[in-house]
């Protein structure tokens, strides 16, 4: 049932209509600030009064889903059930292909408008501090290793803990991912701090993964050695994002990198990043495709 329903909510996020979002994630931001303020009311003077809100974030949104889940167990032939994961799914989904993303991206940086450019940063990846207009090989870099961190949490990690624990594990995720999110202005450190710690084991174990896919969907030996070099690493001062598009860009190096640089060796800085944005978006490709493709022989094996 999990390979089907990867699949058909992949086929709704190719189709989706990115200007009609069905499921905003306002909701989460209303829901943290009730509980945090209840919380803040009678636990504020509990040493650990804020853990005790972020268990009350997480543990309604679970018990509430693991409820839905065993009414529907059993029903209509396990439809109910399959269409509950779907929702859940569709729900963490990310809105928009990785794919349709660059496409959107290029058709602004190539046109050299990169005012335009920022401004899309700022609307699909919420980019705090980008870098300069009259830098553009830093925001075709920006957008490369953005887009490499989005797809990586908003759909390998998700594939990731769905295969290992269900809709649950689905939720999980997307209320972690919510938390760092949904910034408050009375947020604290310790709070900062867990939530990072918790992405941080969430991701711990798919980027490796997808890590490895990339060596097999790209330059093998480049990537497997940067892989090879920061395996075992967990440090909390390692950024996820900056590694991931390390790995990245060394798994698409020797592709269409170096075939643009071949035709041209004095290449303009607008080429040289969109032949970067051109290989990382196809590298994702083969690397949800590989993903499927192992997804399916578990499920033909039935492991």
């Amino acid at each position: 049932m999990k390979f089907l329903v990867i699949l058909i909510c992949l086929i709704v996020n190719y189709l989706w209509l990115k200007d009609f979002d069905r499921f905003n994630d306002g909701w989460f931001f209303r829901f943290r600030c009730r509980v945090e303020d209840w919380a803040s009311n009678r636990l504020d003077n509990m040493p650990l009064g804020w853990l005790a809100a972020f268990i009350l974030i997480y543990g309604l949104p679970l018990a509430s889903l693991a409820l839905i889940l065993f009414i529907a167990k059993g029903s209509v032939f396990g439809l109910a059930t399959m269409m509950v994961h779907i929702l859940v799914m569709l729900v963490a989904f990310d809105r928009t292909q990785p794919g349709q993303l660059a496409k959107d991206f290029l058709e602004k940086f190539r046109g050299g408008d990169m005012d335009a450019c920022i401004d899309f940063l700022k609307q699909e990846f919420h980019a705090t501090s980008p870098p300069n207009a009259d830098d553009k090989d830093g925001i075709g870099k920006y957008f490369s290793k953005q887009l490499t961190y989005r797809s990586f949490e908003k759909m390998f990690v998700l594939f990731f803990w769905y295969l290992c624990a269900g809709a649950l594990g689905i939720l999980f995720s997307y209320i972690s991912y919510q938390l760092r999110d949904s910034h408050r202005e009375q947020q604290r450190q310790k709070q900062i701090d867990f939530i990072s710690l918790i992405i941080r084991l969430l991701e711990w174990v798919p980027l490796r993964l997808l890590a490895l896919t990339f060596s097999l969907a790209g330059n093998f030996v480049q990537c497997f050695d940067n892989v090879r070099a920061s395996f075992w690493s967990f440090s909390i001062e390692v950024n996820n994002a900056d590694l991931l598009y390390g790995y990245a860009g060394c798994a698409a190096s020797g592709m269409v990198i170096d075939n643009a640089a071949k035709e041209a060796l004095e290449t303009e800085a607008l080429d040289r990043e969109s032949a970067e944005i051109r290989a990382i978006s196809g590298l994702l490709e083969r690397s949800q495709a590989i993903w499927l493709s192992v997804l399916a022989l578990i499920t033909i094996v039935g492991l």
